[in-house]
């Protein structure tokens, strides 16, 4: 699942399913297989995106596949009916509890990245928040109950004040350091969602701003899991922003190479999203020259994701009012307009033809050595 080969995942966990039918657990594990390929062909799957910013909050989503939906639902329903079945014999058996949480979990996600519905989100988040609460109570040693704990304080514990306090008199309270606390254990010693706790920990280290922490947890996932390049997505993006313009350019172009000699399927990501990337690390690293030039690139990708293609527009337009060359600038921002693939780009385009753009101060990082070593990391 986690180096994105979806069929076979899924497979693999109706195989369980069927070896023990009577085990909730790994129907609702089935179900987050499903889940997991619904965001990642909305674009969900994305760092930027988890972290929750006003980005996410607002953007337009791309409805599901009917039928992953429906499985997903099914898979969902059938999680909780055994659970259900399971602690009227035994309320406090750790299969079902742990697969209540999941499965509420599942549901919380699938509420906010999918639908969009947040405050329905909430609600499932708590249901989860309660059922894995009581299972960490009863056996301590079970660290993947940290990923449903540490998420749930972590988000909470770090919204602004004024939040914090309304969703405080509905019950809804968290602890950011808690939060990292929970998550920690879970990447460092989870047995069935470890890997998860790790994707969540490298966003909440980027967020806390602890670049060498994310740094690291970034690198081991890329180690793990070398057949998913949205971890390489992540990593490239990372460096960049740190400054790290050589290292995130050499990643942009081992992912291009590999997007490129093999495509996913489906397309979460393709060779666009690579040169999007690659052209921007080249424009902060000061040569937009080289930069044009691999974003011009992107025209020719065959079926190239037209929301990357107005972005790539928008960098080019930047770039040439950077170089003063202000009748090119418009002519990419007009284009963008015409191109009608995504609202924020339009935004810009419209905003950038009244005035041209302009880098903001210090908003460039200086670049910087690289301060680690790629590592390993546990295979789980």
């Amino acid at each position: 699942m986690y180096n994105l080969e979806f069929d076979s995942a899924q497979e693999l966990f109706r195989e369980v399913v069927r070896d023990e039918p009577e085990s909730a657990t790994a129907r609702t594990f089935l179900a987050s297989a499903l889940l997991y390929e619904i965001l990642a062909r909305q674009g969900s799957l994305q760092s930027q995106l988890f972290v929750m910013g006003n980005k996410f909050l607002h953007q337009g989503r791309k409805p599901p596949d009917p039928e992953l939906k429906q499985r997903f639902e099914e898979r969902i329903d059938e999680a909780r009916a055994v659970a259900e079945r399971r602690r009227k014999a035994n309320k406090n058996d750790p299969d079902a509890l742990f697969a209540l949480g999941l499965a509420y979990a599942n549901l919380a996600n699938y509420s906010t990245g999918v639908e969009g519905k947040y405050f329905r989100g909430l609600r499932y988040g708590k249901k989860a928040y309660k059922y894995h609460k009581k299972l960490h109570e009863l056996h301590p040693d079970l660290y993947d109950t940290g990923v449903v704990l540490g998420t749930h304080n972590y988000v909470l514990g770090s919204l602004p004040r004024v939040m914090r306090f309304f969703l405080f008199f509905v019950g809804a309270r968290g602890n950011r350091e808690r939060g990292l606390r929970h998550l920690q254990e879970a990447a460092e010693s989870g047995t069935f969602l470890r890997t998860y706790a790790r994707v969540l920990l490298a966003v909440a280290w980027i967020r806390e701003e602890k670049p060498e922490e994310a740094q690291r947890v970034l690198e081991a996932l890329r180690s793990d899991y070398p057949r998913n390049p949205l971890f390489l997505f992540e990593l490239a993006r990372f460096y960049r922003q740190q400054g790290l313009y050589p290292e995130a350019a050499q990643v942009c172009r081992e992912m291009l190479t590999r997007l490129r000699t093999r495509p996913l399927s489906p397309r979460i990501l393709g060779p666009e999203d690579a040169l999007l990337e690659l052209g921007r690390v080249e424009s902060a690293a000061g040569n937009p020259e080289a930069a044009l030039h691999t974003l011009r690139q992107i025209d020719r990708v065959a079926a190239a994701e037209q929301r990357i293609v107005a972005w790539s527009l928008i960098e080019r337009g930047r770039i040439f009012d950077q170089m003063g060359e202000r009748r090119m600038a418009l002519a990419e921002y007009d284009k963008v307009i015409l191109l009608a693939a995504d609202p924020e780009s339009i935004r810009l385009a419209h905003a950038y033809k009244k005035k041209p753009y302009r880098p903001e101060v210090n908003s460039s990082p200086k670049p910087r050595t690289l301060g680690l070593k790629s590592g390993g990391g546990g295979a789980n």
